[in-house]
């Protein structure tokens, strides 16, 4: 976020400076409670002013549809908006180094703001492209229904212990399409957006997920872990419909449609699969 230290700069550039932040939150009370300054202190570092204040509502918190998608570690939408609002004006470029799920991202460009991000894990991407450019729901029920997911050749049974046997065959069918389509460089937006829900679908704790009951999404865990989730529950992995799941869950994320006015820098977002440290695809002082 551009912070900056130096006022005149920042009056230069229409954002706001340190200063004008740290005053804000500390006369912050717009819900009736005044904020607690702390300070953090670091050895050989000035201290850092900390406040402590409940800076938006749980209603807030909740923020557009889109978002609403497990992701290890992810925070809500709110705690981004708050300092995107702040500190930048429409049009300026909002760049995330870590970006995860796409949550800084998404709530940028919902603000008028352009989007950049960057994360070394590759499912990062696999998450936040699809829903910086959603397509219909009718394209999506369209592309369910003409999908073939019958499948004969050979599963990893491993996974048996999270799947039924049908569900971990439409599955496989349904990852063999992808590649096919990646591979012949034919993957399009509806493809990318399908893929997108079906990963976030892989396991859960509800009927919601592909998966028997097993940890929450954003958790990791092994087969062995899962055996012995299935003995103490004494239970087994029962039949979901993939093509069902995906269609409930892309109707949840597709209720409320994303300004049109947010198509542009939608679709422009500079997404950056690597590492942080190093990202020539961004100008220096462009953020």
């Amino acid at each position: 976020m551009p912070v900056v230290s130096d006022s005149s700069i920042a009056d230069r550039r229409g954002v706001r400076s340190a200063k004008a932040l740290i005053e804000e939150l500390a006369r912050f009370d717009a819900f009736g409670r005044a904020s607690e300054r702390l300070e953090l202190a670091i050895d050989g570092h000035d201290p850092v002013p900390v406040f402590v204040n409940e800076f938006w509502t749980a209603r807030q918190r909740a923020g557009h549809p889109i978002h609403e998608v497990s992701y290890r570690a992810c925070f809500k939408p709110a705690l981004p908006r708050f300092f995107i609002e702040r500190l930048t004006r429409p049009g300026a470029l909002v760049y995330d180094p870590f970006m995860g799920r796409g949550t800084t991202l998404i709530e940028a460009v919902l603000l008028g703001r352009r989007a950049a991000g960057c994360d070394i894990n590759p499912v990062a991407r696999v998450m936040v492209e699809p829903r910086l450019r959603p397509p219909s729901i009718e394209a999506v029920e369209a592309r369910l229904d003409a999908l073939q997911l019958e499948w004969t050749g050979e599963v990893w049974e491993e996974l048996l212990v999270f799947y039924h046997p049908e569900t971990l065959r439409e599955l496989t069918a349904l990852r063999r399409y992808f590649l096919d389509r990646a591979a012949a460089e034919t993957l399009d937006d509806v493809d990318r957006w399908i893929r997108m829900v079906a990963v976030n679908r892989l396991t859960g704790h509800s009927p919601g997920f592909f998966s028997v009951y097993t940890l929450p999404p954003n958790q990791a865990v092994t087969i062995e872990s899962q055996e012995r989730i299935n003995r103490k529950r004494d239970q087994k992995p029962p039949y979901r419909d993939v093509r069902t799941l995906i269609r409930r869950k892309s109707r949840q994320l597709l209720k409320t449609p994303l300004p049109v006015s947010s198509l542009l820098t939608r679709e422009r977002a500079l997404l950056i699969q690597g590492s942080a440290d190093a990202t020539p695809q961004l100008a220096d002082e462009t953020v």
